[in-house]
């Protein structure tokens, strides 16, 4: 199992209905590649953490490094895992804002890494903290559905 961290710049003022179609696409390939992954758009970059089988997780990068959408791509972790962190996403996806304490503190790291001024080593730290927001999430995730189903 391949897993891949890259950050890349895009337009600051990219559309909503861009990131739509991004996101619909991912939806849609991404289970049939058998890639799962988390996207993060913030301030004019992209961060982005993919998992699945190395060929598929390859090719799907050098198609985002062909994308328009996407330039000054930049790998920040390049591993082989024994399992799957983000196995329920077929691609997750925050857009958080710095304006937002909580989203500064936590997501701020990764606008330093789309800028370029973290150390090389930093993608294994990054790595984690995403792996930390996906259990949150999918913790409160299951929470919401086991209240619904009450």
């Amino acid at each position: 199992m391949r897993q891949l961290l890259y950050v890349s710049s895009t337009s600051r003022d990219l559309a909503p209905a861009t990131l739509n179609d991004i996101l619909a696409a991912a939806h849609a390939n991404n289970p049939l590649l058998g890639i799962t992954g988390l996207l993060i758009h913030i301030d004019g970059g992209f961060l982005q953490i993919l998992e699945g089988e190395e060929r598929a997780v390859r090719e799907l990068y050098m198609r985002i490094c062909t994308d328009s959408r996407h330039w000054e791509s930049r790998l920040l972790l390049d591993r082989e895992v024994k399992s799957r962190a983000l196995t329920g996403w077929s691609m997750g996806f925050e857009r958080p804002s710095l304006d937002d304490p909580e989203s500064a503190g936590m997501f701020g790291v990764s606008r330093e890494a789309i800028l370029g001024r973290l150390s090389p080593q930093a993608g294994r730290v990054i790595a984690v903290m995403l792996e930390t927001f996906y259990r949150v999430q999918r913790s409160d995730d299951l929470r919401l559905a086991d209240a619904r189903a009450s």
